[in-house]
Protein backbone atom coordinates (compact mmCIF):
# COMPACT_ATOMS: atom_id res chain seq x y z
CA UNK A 1 0.00 0.00 0.00
CA UNK A 2 2.82 2.25 0.73
CA UNK A 3 4.50 1.58 -2.75
CA UNK A 4 1.55 2.34 -4.81
CA UNK A 5 1.05 5.45 -2.91
CA UNK A 6 4.02 6.93 -3.52
CA UNK A 7 4.32 5.40 -7.20
CA UNK A 8 0.55 7.01 -7.81
CA UNK A 9 2.76 10.15 -6.80
CA UNK A 10 5.41 10.29 -9.55
CA UNK A 11 2.86 9.64 -12.08
CA UNK A 12 1.14 12.62 -10.56
CA UNK A 13 4.25 14.38 -11.14
CA UNK A 14 5.02 13.59 -14.46
CA UNK A 15 1.30 14.55 -15.55
CA UNK A 16 2.22 17.93 -14.25
CA UNK A 17 5.53 18.38 -16.15
CA UNK A 18 4.03 17.14 -19.56
CA UNK A 19 2.91 20.68 -20.61
CA UNK A 20 6.58 21.95 -19.78
CA UNK A 21 7.89 18.87 -21.75
CA UNK A 22 5.97 19.99 -24.96
CA UNK A 23 6.99 23.47 -24.67
CA UNK A 24 11.15 23.10 -23.34
CA UNK A 25 12.25 24.79 -26.83
CA UNK A 26 10.19 27.51 -26.30
CA UNK A 27 10.90 28.23 -22.98
CA UNK A 28 13.65 28.90 -20.58
CA UNK A 29 14.91 25.98 -18.41
CA UNK A 30 14.02 27.81 -15.28
CA UNK A 31 10.50 27.82 -15.89
CA UNK A 32 10.78 24.24 -16.03
CA UNK A 33 12.70 24.70 -12.70
CA UNK A 34 9.53 25.77 -11.24
CA UNK A 35 7.07 24.23 -12.48
CA UNK A 36 9.10 20.98 -11.18
CA UNK A 37 9.22 22.82 -7.66
CA UNK A 38 5.74 23.08 -7.50
CA UNK A 39 4.91 19.79 -8.66
CA UNK A 40 7.12 17.81 -5.88
CA UNK A 41 4.98 17.05 -2.95
CA UNK A 42 6.43 17.14 0.64
CA UNK A 43 10.00 15.50 0.57
CA UNK A 44 9.64 14.11 -2.40
CA UNK A 45 12.50 14.30 -4.93
CA UNK A 46 12.27 14.22 -8.42
CA UNK A 47 14.48 14.33 -11.27
CA UNK A 48 13.85 14.82 -14.94
CA UNK A 49 16.21 13.43 -17.59
CA UNK A 50 15.38 13.15 -21.30
CA UNK A 51 16.68 11.02 -23.88
CA UNK A 52 16.35 12.64 -27.62
CA UNK A 53 15.55 11.07 -31.10
CA UNK A 54 17.97 8.62 -32.15
CA UNK A 55 20.03 8.37 -29.36
CA UNK A 56 21.28 5.24 -27.22
CA UNK A 57 18.91 3.39 -25.45
CA UNK A 58 20.81 4.89 -22.33
CA UNK A 59 22.23 8.28 -23.56
CA UNK A 60 19.95 10.32 -21.06
CA UNK A 61 20.67 13.70 -20.24
CA UNK A 62 20.16 15.72 -17.02
CA UNK A 63 17.84 17.81 -17.49
CA UNK A 64 16.37 19.12 -13.93
CA UNK A 65 16.10 18.42 -10.39
CA UNK A 66 14.35 19.41 -7.25
CA UNK A 67 15.70 19.90 -4.88
CA UNK A 68 18.27 22.20 -6.49
CA UNK A 69 21.77 20.25 -7.07
CA UNK A 70 25.37 21.33 -8.45
CA UNK A 71 25.92 20.23 -12.28
CA UNK A 72 28.74 17.76 -10.77
CA UNK A 73 26.11 16.18 -7.97
CA UNK A 74 23.67 15.99 -11.32
CA UNK A 75 26.75 13.95 -13.33
CA UNK A 76 27.55 11.84 -10.82
CA UNK A 77 24.10 11.05 -10.51
CA UNK A 78 23.12 10.19 -13.64
CA UNK A 79 25.98 8.32 -14.26
CA UNK A 80 25.08 6.07 -10.96
CA UNK A 81 21.51 6.06 -12.34
CA UNK A 82 22.71 4.50 -15.18
CA UNK A 83 25.12 1.94 -13.09
CA UNK A 84 21.80 0.93 -11.36
CA UNK A 85 20.38 -0.26 -14.72
CA UNK A 86 16.86 1.22 -13.80
CA UNK A 87 16.35 2.54 -17.71
CA UNK A 88 17.16 -1.21 -18.79
CA UNK A 89 13.73 -1.28 -17.32
CA UNK A 90 12.47 0.37 -20.33
CA UNK A 91 11.35 -0.94 -23.65
CA UNK A 92 13.48 1.01 -26.71
CA UNK A 93 10.14 2.63 -27.49
CA UNK A 94 10.24 4.67 -24.19
CA UNK A 95 6.62 2.66 -23.10
CA UNK A 96 5.67 1.57 -20.09
CA UNK A 97 5.72 3.16 -16.50
CA UNK A 98 8.28 1.64 -14.05
CA UNK A 99 7.17 1.22 -10.30
CA UNK A 100 10.46 1.07 -8.27
CA UNK A 101 11.24 0.05 -4.91
CA UNK A 102 14.99 0.62 -4.93
CA UNK A 103 17.62 1.69 -2.52
CA UNK A 104 20.12 4.18 -3.98
CA UNK A 105 22.81 5.99 -2.13
CA UNK A 106 23.02 9.20 -3.95
CA UNK A 107 26.29 11.33 -4.37
CA UNK A 108 25.50 13.03 -1.10
CA UNK A 109 25.80 9.63 0.51
CA UNK A 110 22.44 9.62 2.13
CA UNK A 111 20.28 6.99 1.27
CA UNK A 112 17.08 7.45 -0.95
CA UNK A 113 14.60 5.20 -2.12
CA UNK A 114 13.53 5.24 -6.20
CA UNK A 115 10.52 5.09 -6.15
CA UNK A 116 8.63 5.76 -9.50
CA UNK A 117 9.80 5.48 -13.02
CA UNK A 118 7.15 7.39 -15.53
CA UNK A 119 8.39 7.93 -19.41
CA UNK A 120 6.77 10.67 -21.14
CA UNK A 121 6.59 10.95 -25.58
CA UNK A 122 7.22 14.02 -26.68
CA UNK A 123 7.54 13.94 -30.33
CA UNK A 124 10.55 11.36 -30.67
CA UNK A 125 12.32 12.36 -27.46
CA UNK A 126 11.91 10.36 -24.45
CA UNK A 127 11.22 12.55 -21.22
CA UNK A 128 11.70 10.57 -17.88
CA UNK A 129 10.47 11.95 -14.37
CA UNK A 130 11.95 9.53 -11.55
CA UNK A 131 11.27 10.28 -8.10
CA UNK A 132 12.35 9.40 -4.71
CA UNK A 133 12.06 10.04 -1.33
CA UNK A 134 15.05 9.71 1.85
CA UNK A 135 14.58 6.44 2.81
CA UNK A 136 13.83 7.41 6.35
CA UNK A 137 11.46 9.94 5.10
CA UNK A 138 9.10 7.44 3.41
CA UNK A 139 9.31 4.50 6.15
CA UNK A 140 10.96 3.77 8.74
CA UNK A 141 12.37 0.16 7.27
CA UNK A 142 13.86 0.12 4.18
CA UNK A 143 11.40 -0.37 1.49
CA UNK A 144 13.34 -3.18 -0.29
CA UNK A 145 14.78 -5.41 2.97
CA UNK A 146 13.29 -8.76 3.24
CA UNK A 147 9.90 -8.80 5.20
CA UNK A 148 11.81 -11.26 7.71
CA UNK A 149 14.32 -8.79 8.46
CA UNK A 150 11.55 -5.57 8.85
CA UNK A 151 12.07 -4.71 12.62
CA UNK A 152 7.65 -4.68 13.25
CA UNK A 153 7.97 -8.15 11.78
CA UNK A 154 11.22 -8.74 14.41
CA UNK A 155 8.89 -7.36 17.09
CA UNK A 156 5.69 -9.16 16.43
CA UNK A 157 8.85 -12.34 16.30
CA UNK A 158 9.77 -11.54 19.53
CA UNK A 159 6.23 -10.50 21.40
CA UNK A 160 5.16 -14.43 19.55
CA UNK A 161 8.79 -16.19 21.68
CA UNK A 162 8.03 -14.11 24.73
CA UNK A 163 3.85 -15.31 24.60
CA UNK A 164 4.60 -18.88 23.53
CA UNK A 165 7.39 -19.00 26.29
CA UNK A 166 5.19 -17.80 28.66
CA UNK A 167 2.68 -20.03 28.16
CA UNK A 168 4.92 -23.27 27.95
CA UNK A 169 6.15 -21.76 31.79
CA UNK A 170 2.10 -21.82 32.82
CA UNK A 171 1.68 -25.19 31.15
CA UNK A 172 4.79 -26.54 32.85
CA UNK A 173 4.19 -24.72 36.15
CA UNK A 174 0.67 -26.47 36.01
CA UNK A 175 2.02 -29.47 35.31
CA UNK A 176 4.29 -29.65 37.96
CA UNK A 177 1.60 -28.72 40.04
CA UNK A 178 -0.49 -31.27 39.61
CA UNK A 179 2.31 -34.04 39.52
CA UNK A 180 2.51 -32.40 43.50
CA UNK A 181 -1.60 -33.55 43.69
CA UNK A 182 -0.79 -36.74 41.74
CA UNK A 183 2.16 -37.36 44.59
CA UNK A 184 -0.24 -35.84 47.48
CA UNK A 185 -3.40 -38.50 46.19
CA UNK A 186 -0.77 -41.37 46.07
CA UNK A 187 0.64 -41.05 49.61
CA UNK A 188 -3.03 -40.55 51.02
CA UNK A 189 -4.36 -43.45 48.95
CA UNK A 190 -1.37 -45.67 50.42
CA UNK A 191 -1.86 -43.79 53.53
CA UNK A 192 2.23 -42.59 54.01
CA UNK A 193 3.14 -41.28 57.29
CA UNK A 194 2.70 -37.99 58.05
CA UNK A 195 0.12 -35.01 56.94
CA UNK A 196 -0.63 -34.96 53.63
CA UNK A 197 -2.23 -31.23 52.21
CA UNK A 198 -2.62 -30.57 48.53
CA UNK A 199 -3.41 -26.90 50.18
CA UNK A 200 0.46 -26.69 50.98
CA UNK A 201 1.65 -28.15 48.10
CA UNK A 202 -0.20 -26.11 45.93
CA UNK A 203 1.74 -23.30 44.09
CA UNK A 204 -0.75 -21.56 41.78
CA UNK A 205 -3.33 -19.44 43.66
CA UNK A 206 -6.55 -20.41 40.96
CA UNK A 207 -6.24 -23.66 41.99
CA UNK A 208 -6.33 -22.82 46.11
CA UNK A 209 -9.96 -23.19 46.62
CA UNK A 210 -9.63 -27.15 44.80
CA UNK A 211 -6.87 -27.75 46.76
CA UNK A 212 -8.75 -27.10 49.94
CA UNK A 213 -11.69 -29.15 49.07
CA UNK A 214 -9.50 -32.28 48.21
CA UNK A 215 -8.10 -31.47 51.65
CA UNK A 216 -11.83 -31.11 53.07
CA UNK A 217 -12.55 -34.50 51.48
CA UNK A 218 -9.81 -36.34 52.63
CA UNK A 219 -10.70 -34.81 56.13
CA UNK A 220 -14.35 -35.76 55.90
CA UNK A 221 -12.95 -39.47 54.77
CA UNK A 222 -10.73 -40.06 57.91
CA UNK A 223 -13.11 -39.02 60.28
CA UNK A 224 -15.98 -41.44 58.63
CA UNK A 225 -13.50 -44.28 59.11
CA UNK A 226 -12.86 -43.10 62.70
CA UNK A 227 -16.38 -42.37 63.33
CA UNK A 228 -17.19 -46.11 62.44
CA UNK A 229 -14.62 -47.51 64.45
CA UNK A 230 -16.23 -45.83 67.59
CA UNK A 231 -19.26 -46.69 66.66
CA UNK A 232 -18.67 -50.24 66.30
CA UNK A 233 -17.01 -50.13 70.04
CA UNK A 234 -19.81 -48.34 71.60
CA UNK A 235 -21.89 -50.48 70.01
CA UNK A 236 -20.27 -53.87 70.89
CA UNK A 237 -19.97 -52.22 74.30
CA UNK A 238 -23.80 -51.74 74.08
CA UNK A 239 -24.63 -55.02 73.40
CA UNK A 240 -21.97 -56.92 75.87
CA UNK A 241 -22.66 -54.96 79.03
CA UNK A 242 -26.14 -56.60 79.43
CA UNK A 243 -24.99 -59.99 78.43
CA UNK A 244 -22.30 -59.58 81.14
CA UNK A 245 -25.08 -59.10 83.72
CA UNK A 246 -26.95 -61.66 82.63
CA UNK A 247 -24.06 -64.24 82.08
CA UNK A 248 -23.19 -63.00 86.03
CA UNK A 249 -26.86 -63.18 87.16
CA UNK A 250 -26.56 -67.10 86.28
CA UNK A 251 -23.84 -68.25 88.91
CA UNK A 252 -26.05 -67.99 92.07
CA UNK A 253 -29.31 -69.41 90.00
CA UNK A 254 -27.35 -72.33 88.97
CA UNK A 255 -25.53 -72.50 92.97
CA UNK A 256 -29.89 -72.05 94.32
CA UNK A 257 -30.73 -75.20 91.45
CA UNK A 258 -30.75 -78.57 92.93
CA UNK A 259 -28.71 -80.72 90.39
CA UNK A 260 -31.43 -83.29 90.10
CA UNK A 261 -33.51 -80.69 88.99
CA UNK A 262 -33.26 -81.52 85.20
CA UNK A 263 -35.66 -79.00 83.90
CA UNK A 264 -34.02 -76.04 85.70
CA UNK A 265 -30.32 -77.24 84.79
CA UNK A 266 -31.43 -78.00 80.50
CA UNK A 267 -32.58 -74.28 81.27
CA UNK A 268 -29.28 -72.81 82.44
CA UNK A 269 -27.43 -74.46 79.80
CA UNK A 270 -29.33 -72.96 77.28
CA UNK A 271 -29.30 -69.01 78.58
CA UNK A 272 -25.63 -69.77 79.44
CA UNK A 273 -24.92 -71.07 75.47
CA UNK A 274 -27.23 -68.31 73.59
CA UNK A 275 -25.12 -65.95 75.71
CA UNK A 276 -21.93 -66.75 74.78
CA UNK A 277 -23.42 -66.97 71.29
CA UNK A 278 -24.42 -63.59 71.82
CA UNK A 279 -21.10 -62.41 73.16
CA UNK A 280 -19.44 -63.84 69.74
CA UNK A 281 -21.78 -62.39 67.57
CA UNK A 282 -21.61 -59.07 68.86
CA UNK A 283 -17.89 -59.34 69.04
CA UNK A 284 -18.13 -60.49 64.93
CA UNK A 285 -20.33 -57.35 64.59
CA UNK A 286 -17.40 -55.08 66.02
CA UNK A 287 -15.01 -56.75 63.89
CA UNK A 288 -17.06 -56.48 60.81
CA UNK A 289 -17.63 -53.04 61.46
CA UNK A 290 -14.13 -51.89 61.76
CA UNK A 291 -12.95 -54.01 58.78
CA UNK A 292 -15.73 -51.92 56.74
CA UNK A 293 -13.76 -49.10 57.99
CA UNK A 294 -10.44 -49.87 57.50
CA UNK A 295 -11.44 -50.79 53.50
CA UNK A 296 -13.67 -47.46 52.92
CA UNK A 297 -9.78 -46.21 53.73
CA UNK A 298 -7.07 -48.83 53.98
CA UNK A 299 -3.46 -48.50 54.45
CA UNK A 300 -1.65 -49.71 51.78
CA UNK A 301 2.21 -50.73 51.62
CA UNK A 302 4.32 -53.07 49.44
CA UNK A 303 4.04 -56.20 51.21
CA UNK A 304 6.29 -59.42 50.10
CA UNK A 305 3.44 -61.55 49.29
CA UNK A 306 5.11 -64.51 48.36
CA UNK A 307 6.31 -65.06 52.42
CA UNK A 308 3.21 -64.03 53.45
CA UNK A 309 1.00 -66.49 51.50
CA UNK A 310 3.65 -69.52 52.44
CA UNK A 311 2.90 -68.25 56.35
CA UNK A 312 -0.13 -68.55 56.10
CA UNK A 313 -0.48 -71.55 54.42
CA UNK A 314 1.33 -73.05 56.88
CA UNK A 315 -0.44 -72.51 59.56
CA UNK A 316 -3.66 -73.61 57.56
CA UNK A 317 -1.91 -76.97 56.41
CA UNK A 318 -2.23 -78.28 60.13
CA UNK A 319 -6.25 -77.84 59.91
CA UNK A 320 -6.62 -79.29 56.36
CA UNK A 321 -4.12 -82.10 57.43
CA UNK A 322 -6.80 -82.78 60.20
CA UNK A 323 -9.57 -82.56 57.73
CA UNK A 324 -7.94 -85.58 55.63
CA UNK A 325 -7.11 -83.12 52.92
CA UNK A 326 -4.34 -82.07 51.34
CA UNK A 327 -2.21 -79.13 50.11
CA UNK A 328 -0.34 -78.15 46.99
CA UNK A 329 1.43 -74.85 46.66
CA UNK A 330 3.07 -73.38 43.76
CA UNK A 331 4.32 -69.87 45.16
CA UNK A 332 6.64 -68.23 42.91
CA UNK A 333 9.68 -66.17 44.83
CA UNK A 334 10.21 -62.40 45.47
CA UNK A 335 6.23 -61.11 43.88
CA UNK A 336 5.39 -58.22 46.07
CA UNK A 337 2.62 -56.18 45.58
CA UNK A 338 0.85 -53.32 47.51
CA UNK A 339 -1.55 -54.48 50.06
CA UNK A 340 -2.36 -54.89 53.74
CA UNK A 341 -1.99 -57.99 55.64
CA UNK A 342 -4.91 -57.31 57.80
CA UNK A 343 -7.07 -57.17 54.90
CA UNK A 344 -5.41 -59.77 52.92
CA UNK A 345 -5.10 -62.04 55.74
CA UNK A 346 -9.71 -62.67 55.59
CA UNK A 347 -9.39 -63.06 52.01
CA UNK A 348 -6.94 -66.15 51.60
CA UNK A 349 -8.61 -67.55 54.99
CA UNK A 350 -11.97 -67.33 53.67
CA UNK A 351 -10.83 -68.91 50.39
CA UNK A 352 -9.28 -71.76 51.69
CA UNK A 353 -12.35 -72.56 54.18
CA UNK A 354 -14.22 -72.26 51.28
CA UNK A 355 -12.29 -74.24 49.39
CA UNK A 356 -11.75 -76.79 51.99
CA UNK A 357 -15.93 -76.73 52.72
CA UNK A 358 -16.14 -78.02 49.08
CA UNK A 359 -13.11 -80.56 48.22
CA UNK A 360 -14.07 -84.48 49.58
CA UNK A 361 -11.34 -86.36 51.71
CA UNK A 362 -8.32 -87.38 51.03
CA UNK A 363 -8.14 -84.22 47.62
CA UNK A 364 -6.05 -81.96 47.01
CA UNK A 365 -6.21 -77.93 47.49
CA UNK A 366 -4.34 -76.02 44.90
CA UNK A 367 -2.67 -72.74 45.69
CA UNK A 368 -0.54 -70.77 43.42
CA UNK A 369 0.96 -67.09 43.18
CA UNK A 370 2.31 -65.97 40.32
CA UNK A 371 2.71 -62.54 38.42
CA UNK A 372 0.73 -61.56 35.58
CA UNK A 373 1.46 -58.15 33.78
CA UNK A 374 1.33 -56.01 36.28
CA UNK A 375 -0.54 -57.80 38.85
CA UNK A 376 0.52 -60.25 41.04
CA UNK A 377 -2.10 -63.29 40.70
CA UNK A 378 -3.19 -65.71 43.67
CA UNK A 379 -5.29 -68.68 42.57
CA UNK A 380 -6.75 -71.28 44.98
CA UNK A 381 -8.72 -74.15 43.46
CA UNK A 382 -10.56 -76.90 44.88
CA UNK A 383 -11.88 -80.30 43.40
CA UNK A 384 -15.54 -79.91 44.86
CA UNK A 385 -18.55 -80.23 42.52
CA UNK A 386 -18.20 -76.29 41.55
CA UNK A 387 -21.24 -73.35 41.16
CA UNK A 388 -23.68 -73.87 39.08
CA UNK A 389 -22.94 -71.43 35.87
CA UNK A 390 -26.25 -69.22 36.14
CA UNK A 391 -25.08 -68.48 40.00
CA UNK A 392 -21.38 -68.04 39.07
CA UNK A 393 -22.32 -64.55 39.12
CA UNK A 394 -23.94 -64.04 42.20
CA UNK A 395 -21.43 -66.11 44.53
CA UNK A 396 -19.82 -63.05 45.90
CA UNK A 397 -23.16 -61.21 46.97
CA UNK A 398 -23.87 -60.69 50.60
CA UNK A 399 -25.88 -63.29 52.15
CA UNK A 400 -25.48 -65.88 49.45
CA UNK A 401 -24.78 -69.63 50.24
CA UNK A 402 -24.70 -72.71 48.69
CA UNK A 403 -23.51 -75.16 51.87
CA UNK A 404 -26.30 -77.18 53.52
CA UNK A 405 -27.90 -75.71 56.65
CA UNK A 406 -26.77 -78.19 59.30
CA UNK A 407 -29.56 -79.73 61.26
CA UNK A 408 -30.46 -78.77 64.60
CA UNK A 409 -30.09 -80.53 67.95
CA UNK A 410 -32.29 -81.49 70.17
CA UNK A 411 -32.23 -78.31 72.15
CA UNK A 412 -32.85 -76.05 69.39
CA UNK A 413 -29.66 -74.91 68.99
CA UNK A 414 -27.61 -75.61 65.80
CA UNK A 415 -25.08 -78.61 66.12
CA UNK A 416 -22.66 -76.27 64.30
CA UNK A 417 -22.21 -72.85 62.94
CA UNK A 418 -24.44 -71.79 60.23
CA UNK A 419 -22.85 -70.34 57.14
CA UNK A 420 -24.50 -66.75 56.86
CA UNK A 421 -22.74 -66.37 52.95
CA UNK A 422 -20.17 -63.50 54.14
CA UNK A 423 -17.30 -65.46 53.38
CA UNK A 424 -16.63 -64.54 49.62
CA UNK A 425 -18.17 -61.23 49.94
CA UNK A 426 -15.89 -60.72 52.77
CA UNK A 427 -13.47 -61.71 50.57
CA UNK A 428 -14.42 -59.73 46.99
CA UNK A 429 -15.22 -55.94 49.55
CA UNK A 430 -11.36 -56.48 50.93
CA UNK A 431 -10.06 -56.97 47.73
CA UNK A 432 -11.96 -54.19 46.16
CA UNK A 433 -10.53 -52.05 48.90
CA UNK A 434 -7.03 -52.68 47.85
CA UNK A 435 -7.82 -51.78 43.98
CA UNK A 436 -7.64 -55.62 43.19
CA UNK A 437 -9.76 -57.68 41.61
CA UNK A 438 -11.47 -61.40 42.17
CA UNK A 439 -13.34 -63.54 39.58
CA UNK A 440 -14.28 -67.03 40.09
CA UNK A 441 -14.61 -69.81 37.29
CA UNK A 442 -15.40 -73.67 36.93
CA UNK A 443 -12.57 -75.75 36.06
CA UNK A 444 -12.77 -78.31 33.38
CA UNK A 445 -11.21 -81.30 35.82
CA UNK A 446 -13.84 -80.48 37.92
CA UNK A 447 -13.87 -78.08 41.27
CA UNK A 448 -13.90 -73.85 41.65
CA UNK A 449 -10.80 -71.55 41.14
CA UNK A 450 -11.19 -68.41 42.66
CA UNK A 451 -8.54 -65.91 40.80
CA UNK A 452 -7.33 -62.49 43.38
CA UNK A 453 -5.43 -60.14 41.20
CA UNK A 454 -3.42 -57.33 43.22
CA UNK A 455 -1.26 -54.56 42.00
CA UNK A 456 2.24 -54.48 41.84
CA UNK A 457 2.80 -50.89 41.44
CA UNK A 458 1.43 -48.16 43.71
Amino acid sequence: MLQNSVSQTGRVIAAMLRPHFKQFKDESPQELQEALAAAAVGNTHVKVLVRLAHAAPDDFIYVASNPSVSASYLKKERDDLIQSGIFANLAPTCDGTTDLSLRFLNPAGEQEVLTSMTPIHVGADCWIVVTSQNAADIAPVPVNLPFWREPTLRLATAVYVLSTALIIWLLVHMWLNLSRFRVAARRIRMRGTGDTSFRELNTIPELTRVAEDFDSLVGALTASQNFIKQAAEENTHALKAPLAVIAQSIEPLKRATSPSDAVAQRSLQLIERSVSKLDALASSTRDLEQAVADVLYPERRRIDLSAFLVQMLSDYEVTLVAQGKRLSARIAEGITAYANEDLLEPVIENLLENAAGFTPKDSVIEVSLGRDKDSACIKIADHGPGVPPGELSRIFERYVSYRPQPQLAADGIAAAECHQGLGLWIVKRNVEGLAGTVTAHNRESGGLEVVVRLRMKA
